[in-house]
């Protein structure tokens, strides 16, 4: 493999880990049990609808209605 291939292939987990550490010695407080918290919380909603597209492009399906369903669910939630 040439360092071009590797630069492709792990250049965005490289880049990630980077700015991780740049920001965990940049920001007091960057890396804790809060921090992670919020995260977890602010990527639920997507991580429920990516499960279901998932499911639906695993069987070989396409699904263009996930923005009709999730605006569909936050109503019936606001509701209640």
């Amino acid at each position: 493999m040439t360092l071009r291939d590797y630069a492709i292939r792990y250049g965005f987990i490289v880049l990630l880990f980077g700015l991780v550490a740049y920001f965990a010695i940049a920001a007091d407080g960057f890396v804790s049990p809060q921090s992670a918290v919020f995260i977890f919380q602010s990527v639920a909603i997507t991580g429920v609808l990516a499960l279901g597209v998932t499911a639906t492009l695993v069987v070989g399906g396409f699904d263009l209605s996930i923005g009709s369903v999730a605006t569909s669910a936050m109503m019936a939630a606001a509701y209640v």
